[in-house]
């Protein structure tokens, strides 16, 4: 900063951030066809959770920031594991379990996302300690990392994936 050029310094505001995270979710996203909006609409349906239970986000991207850039970690994945049609070995899960940690490290050193990386790190986490990446309970998630959570599961769930059919909600597929 001392660097810059006097009155070139700028601050960024939530708008700011809100497109940021919409390009990490644009960047993930393009690394495979079948995440096509997958970080935007997983930010979308936290979003959307979040005001069902009457919560009133800190900032505008709250829950829309760990939404958009919860798999920046995939980043660091092959595209012939994310895109794999067929079940998975156990080490190519192991590359895959890394991505959460990969997405912390990305992005709790950037002072503006230090406040959602962790909330981005935990959407594999589950609340009986069988998650990934780092096995943490229901004591240790925040509920914002819940919301995550629940946000890219159901996203996944509803969404083509390479290895099964999206699976419908109230009689139609979600896209």
């Amino acid at each position: 900063m001392d660097l810059e050029p006097s009155g070139q310094i700028r601050t960024s505001d939530d708008a700011d951030v809100d497109r940021i995270a919409a390009a990490f979710a644009d960047i993930v996203d393009a690394k495979s066809p079948y995440t096509g909006s997958h970080s935007k609409r997983v930010a979308d349906v936290a979003e959307a959770l979040a005001a069902r239970l009457g919560l009133r986000p800190r900032r505008s991207w709250t829950y829309a920031g760990p939404g958009c850039s919860h798999d920046l970690g995939k980043l660091g994945v092959p595209n012939v594991i994310l895109d794999k049609p067929a079940r998975l070995d156990s080490h190519e899960m192991d590359v895959i379990r890394r991505h959460p940690e990969l997405t912390l490290r990305i992005l709790q050193p950037v002072p503006t996302f230090s406040a959602v990386a962790e909330l981005a790190a935990c959407h594999h986490e589950r609340l009986d300690g069988t998650g990934y990446f780092r096995g943490l309970t229901a004591p240790e998630l925040a509920l914002g990392a819940r919301i995550v959570a629940v946000a890219d599961v159901f996203e996944a769930l509803t969404a083509e994936r390479p290895y099964r059919a999206a699976m419908p909600v109230d009689g139609r597929v979600v896209r």
